[in-house]
């Protein structure tokens, strides 16, 4: 019987034995484990530090285009001025020239500095809501429509330039009657105004062979529309698209930064020929 009791003792202490072995050597593993996995720190602060890096190279560019741009502002400036003295055209753009256009007309405003001119331009303005949309702030800081604000202004020159917005309206004849409207109107309310209609200028090669509707096929379409619609109206047409394009009848790459609004120098150079034509 003590022999038993001696067996079973030994078997017990050799199981505790074998438990604590076990124990220690599972720990020993998760330790190394735990050694070569990768620590998430690093990995963190390589994200921030691209984050930070991809911020600070979009400051870097933002920076360097706000000083590009005002060196090109001043250069600009520079070659107007020496334009404005070899100018040899009568024509002056003050405050009885009225200008209608969307977005494109406004940049040229903008960019040619022509302040005193009357600037009935708005973002997405069309050839129909040139007549309705009511935009032009009167006295009392009231919103009047284009035709309502010319009632009360000394103006006899009208220039317009309209027709990219509405390249994908579904019939361009329908374009041509709104467009003959907007040109009837402005009549009725100055009978003796002189009524430029400008044609549409071109997109960038890139721009129109990635569009379905925005391409200078269908440009040209409508710039045919409109110098059709000059002849009928008795109004004088200016194909400001032809000379701001390149030999293919594509806005220049370098005119443009988004290949439809017009940058600076091709502002300029639209300037100066409304002021020889």
């Amino acid at each position: 019987m003590d022999k038993k009791k001696i067996n079973k003792q030994k078997i017990f202490l050799i199981i505790i034995l074998s438990i604590v072995l076990i124990t220690f050597v599972v720990l020993i593993t998760i330790k190394n484990t735990n050694k070569n996995k990768p620590e998430n720190k690093p990995i963190n602060n390589f994200v921030q530090q691209n984050v930070n890096q991809t911020s600070n190279e979009s400051k870097n560019e933002i920076n360097n285009e706000i000083e590009n741009e005002t060196n090109i502002s001043t250069e600009e400036n520079t070659v107007k001025n020496e334009n404005a003295s070899k100018d040899v055209s009568n024509k002056k753009f003050d405050s009885s020239v009225a200008f209608i256009g969307d977005s494109r007309t406004q940049g040229f405003l903008m960019y040619t500095g022509l302040k005193d001119v009357v600037d009935y331009t708005y973002i997405g303005l069309m050839v129909d809501t040139a007549v309705t949309k009511e935009f032009v702030k009167a006295s009392g800081g009231k919103k009047v429509t284009i035709l309502e604000d010319m009632k009360t202004k000394d103006i006899d020159t009208v220039y317009i330039m309209l027709g990219i917005n509405e390249l994908g309206w579904s019939y361009s004849q329908v374009f041509v009657k709104y467009y003959g409207n907007l040109i009837d109107e402005i009549r009725k309310v100055k009978p003796n105004c002189k009524i430029y209609v400008q044609s549409i200028i071109p997109v960038t090669k890139e721009k129109s062979d990635s569009d379905d509707i925005y391409n200078n096929n269908n440009i040209r379409k409508y710039n045919e529309l409109i110098k059709k619609l000059a002849q009928d109206k008795n109004v004088t047409y200016l194909d400001v698209a032809s000379y701001l394009a390149d030999s293919s009848g594509n806005l220049p790459l370098s005119a443009s930064t988004d290949g439809v609004h017009v940058n600076k120098e091709y502002c300029l150079k639209w300037y100066e020929y409304l002021k020889n034509n």
